[in-house]
């Protein structure tokens, strides 16, 4: 069983749709992303995938054409469960009476979590995209519903953002954020000050940029710091 929700019907992936067919359809793709998380993408082939699946060649290629097939539904399921996580994270009951310095927390903390969860399989998306331009737009489509999303919570929230352009603020950090943890995915860490920076670190400092750059009011004063 998969550790991941998972995606009950993926467009990528054609044929029969029975519930055992289903389950070794979600044990190679399970298979696939842990061997992804071990070796990364270069150490994976299709006969490890379905021994590691309990599966066989022909179940395999009975699911996909190829092993690019077969990364295209990784992609698309690890899409479709971005979206669910960011989904209740902008639900806008969750923040009701929430200063805007807490949801923004909120957000740089769960990127922090998903990237440190899945850096190989991040890095193996990245990899590709700069290869395949369907794999681009995939990417930049998801994080422009992102922005989207988080410029409708922060809507109601306009008063609180000093920035002379809400929109286009809360578009550029959700890009430089993104960013930020694309470059820690590629060098396998974050480098500052002549260190490596801990994850607490990093989303201390990720969020003070954010919120800075936002010119969100009160923002707090990492621990520390003196006073101008």
């Amino acid at each position: 069983m998969s550790t991941h929700a998972q995606v009950v019907a993926l467009k990528t992936v054609a044929g029969p749709k029975q519930a055992r067919s289903e389950r070794t359809l979600y044990r190679l793709l399970d298979a696939a992303e842990a061997l992804i998380q071990e070796r990364g993408l270069g150490g994976v082939s299709i006969p490890e995938i379905v021994r590691r699946a309990g599966s066989s060649v022909g179940g395999f290629y009975a699911r996909f054409r190829d092993k690019n097939e077969l990364l295209r539904a990784l992609e698309e399921r690890f899409y479709g469960e971005l979206d669910r996580r960011v989904e209740a994270l902008v639900d806008e009951d969750r923040w009701r009476g929430v200063p805007t310095r807490t949801i923004v927390d909120a957000a740089v903390a769960e990127l922090v979590t998903v990237t440190r969860e899945r850096e190989r399989l991040l890095a193996a998306f990245l990899f590709r995209a700069i290869q395949d331009p369907e794999v681009r737009e995939d990417a930049l489509r998801f994080r422009r519903s992102v922005t989207e999303r988080f410029e409708q919570l922060l809507s109601s929230r306009r008063g609180e953002i000093a920035h002379a352009e809400p929109r286009l603020a809360i578009d550029l950090v959700i890009q430089i954020t993104f960013a930020f943890m694309q470059e820690h995915v590629l060098f396998g860490e974050t480098r500052a000050a002549g260190r490596a920076l801990t994850d607490e670190e990093i989303q201390r400092e990720l969020g003070e940029l954010v919120l800075a750059y936002l010119g969100v009011r009160e923002v707090r004063r990492v621990k520390g710091a003196r006073a101008g």
